[in-house]
């Protein structure tokens, strides 16, 4: 099994700011042009602000070119990534979302849910130590794809609903091909109980 470093950011948000146009434009075109020649998926809001009073939440795998750090932060969390469009110029933002862009030796191995069979119980979520599952309006979705370790379908083998599919795998049960779900087998079970027992433990010993 591989250890690629996962990506930090994959998406850049743009707030336009539709009328009062803080963003330099050089530097919102710049910042458009980049993420395009380097494959990084951007998005341009007409007015952030407007983003906030709506109740927009952002993931940590989203960075944010807007007017101001500390206002962005204050609307969206003291921990949001956020590149200050103020104290940004074209060079520096160009170098920022380069930064964005996916990882040459990354190989895109990642997990994805059949909504059709997913039942909603949390056990990937459990089981993933890397924080690839989160839970979102209630259902459970792959937020961290490339927080993923490579060649590893564990989560998969234990869902007890078979809804998690490895486009990768050469396993028929866990990349997809079979039409209908193969349950776990006993052994997979008793990975699974043993795997979240060590978690608790790690969890105690870092509490302590």
């Amino acid at each position: 099994m591989t250890s690629e470093a996962p990506i930090k950011t994959e998406k850049l948000v743009i707030c336009a700011c539709r009328k009062y146009r803080k963003i330099p434009q050089d530097v919102l075109e710049e910042a458009v042009k980049v993420a395009a020649s380097e494959g990084v998926p951007c998005e341009i809001v007409p007015d952030l602000c407007l983003e906030a009073v709506s109740g927009r939440t952002f993931s940590d795998n989203e960075r944010i070119l807007a007017c101001q750090t500390r206002a962005v932060r204050a609307m969206f969390g003291a921990e949001t990534d956020c590149l200050d469009g103020q104290k940004v110029n074209q060079e520096t933002v160009r170098e920022a979302v380069r930064a964005l862009a996916t990882p040459q030796n990354w190989v895109p191995w990642f997990p994805v849910i059949d909504a059709s069979r997913c039942v909603n119980c949390g056990k990937c979520a459990d089981f993933c130590m890397f924080g690839v599952y989160e839970k979102a309006d209630g259902a459970f979705r792959v937020v961290h794809p490339a927080a993923c370790k490579t060649d590893c379908p564990a989560c998969a083998r234990i869902c007890p609903a078979n809804a998690i599919i490895f486009p990768k795998s050469r396993e028929g049960r866990l990349n997809g091909a079979l039409d209908e779900p193969v349950k776990p087998s006993p052994d997979d079970q008793t990975s699974f109980r043993e795997r979240l027992e060590y978690r608790k433990k790690v969890r105690l010993f870092r509490d302590s």
